[in-house]
């Protein structure tokens, strides 16, 4: 017995990470342009790279678990020097748990990676 309101949908449940892998790989190819912006280009270089892979889906787990690392590295002396507000952190936080969830889940459908 499901006790889902749209039970047919949970059907396509590698449709979800397949939003979040594209979701935060579009935001993390926007944060390497405000990088680059800010001539920071190794970081940008970086974030360009998490991004495209995420967005084709190559190497989606490890590329998270990167993505989660680099994003935690770069919060942090901003939030332990009290120059990030809550406004600033939460684009940082929502990718980090996207980051957490798609290590889990797994890239979803249209990706490169091949189950092992």
């Amino acid at each position: 017995m499901h006790l889902s309101i749209f039970p047919d949908l949970l059907t396509y449940g590698l449709v979800a990470p397949l939003l979040l892998r594209l979701g935060v790989g579009g935001l993390i190819l926007f944060f390497g342009w405000q990088r680059y912006k800010k001539s920071k280009t190794i970081l940008a270089i970086i974030y360009w790279l998490v991004g495209a892979l995420l967005v084709v889906g190559l190497y989606t787990q490890v590329i998270a678990l990167l993505g989660f690392v680099i994003n935690k590295i770069e919060v942090y002396p901003k939030w332990k020097h009290r120059t990030l507000t809550a406004e600033g952190f939460a684009p940082y936080a929502l990718a980090g748990l996207i980051f957490l969830s798609l290590l889990f889940t797994g890239p979803g459908f249209f990706a490169f990676d091949l189950p092992l």
